[in-house]
């Protein structure tokens, strides 16, 4: 089953979501449905804020660096093949039960391996590029609002300068925590990702995204990134068939008494 990428992984405009560091910013991506006045009041009432802030410069490397995440932890002890857990069974065979649980048991996952792992330390040049990418992103933003990048974060962040570059720092390091430790899972288990591989996935990521085609999207999206993330898919899969995972399942009676323990608890609420 194809998972969906890694929401910071894909750091472009087109895929890297505005709500990843602030919900505030959701607003931004409602007002672009505001009729066209409105719009340029908001811009021209931004633009004659006083600004203080120098503008952010960001350097982002050209290309996405490679790593050995073997350098930053450690993974040889192989704890991460005693990972278990219960977990409820979809609510049912449709595809959004099924890739709602998908996302639940990838999310235990997560949680045992960062406690398992913890990570301290991180690849410099590519901690560059996630944080500098999500920068040039925010900027992309602005730039399409028309005003300048101080005026967007305080209108549609609702944060200065300094605290959105803390706030993109961190959101940097969480994206990188995540995939250090399937990367280095994937390295101790000689996980990688064939071209064939790579070609089927572009494809699919394509689809899922709403591209036109495999090229559309490598246009967009660089090679490396693009790897990176289907190897994390790959690693995922991995230890699904890996760890220990137990279907908890409810006779009937089960759920009665469960039924009826609610039913007392909202009576004893009403009371």
């Amino acid at each position: 089953m194809m998972k969906k990428i890694p929401s910071a992984l894909l750091i472009s405009s087109v895929l890297c979501g505005m709500l990843l560091i602030n919900p505030m910013a959701g607003e931004a991506e409602e007002d672009a449905d505001l009729p066209s006045e409105q719009t340029e009041q908001i811009s021209t009432e931004a633009m004659d804020a006083k600004q203080e802030d120098a503008p952010v410069k960001v350097d982002v490397p050209a290309a996405r660096p490679d790593y050995d995440a073997s350098d930053y932890l450690n993974v040889s002890d192989e704890k991460y093949k005693d990972i278990s857990f219960s977990i409820y069974p979809p609510a049912d065979d449709s595809e959004e039960a099924q890739n709602a649980w998908q996302t639940e048991v990838d999310t235990e996952i997560m949680k045992q391996l960062f406690g398992l792992y913890p990570i301290t330390e991180y690849p410099e040049d590519l901690l560059n590029y996630v944080s500098g990418s999500l920068v040039q992103t925010y900027q992309q933003y602005a730039d399409m609002y028309g005003i300048d990048f101080s005026s967007f974060l305080q209108t549609y962040l609702k944060v200065d300068q300094d605290t959105f570059m803390q706030q993109v720092q961190s959101a940097a390091q969480q994206t990188l925590k995540e995939e250090m430790l399937l990367k280095a899972v994937a390295e101790h288990e000689n996980l990688t990702v064939s071209d064939s591989e790579y070609d089927k996935g572009c494809e699919a990521y394509a689809a899922m995204y709403g591209y036109d085609s495999a090229d559309a999207l490598r246009q967009v999206v660089d090679e490396e990134t693009i790897r990176i993330s289907l190897l994390m898919d790959k690693t995922f899969e991995y230890l699904e068939k890996t760890v220990q995972i137990d279907l908890i399942i409810e006779t009937e009676t089960e759920s009665e008494l469960a039924g009826m323990t609610e039913a007392e608890t909202e009576a004893e609420t009403e009371a």
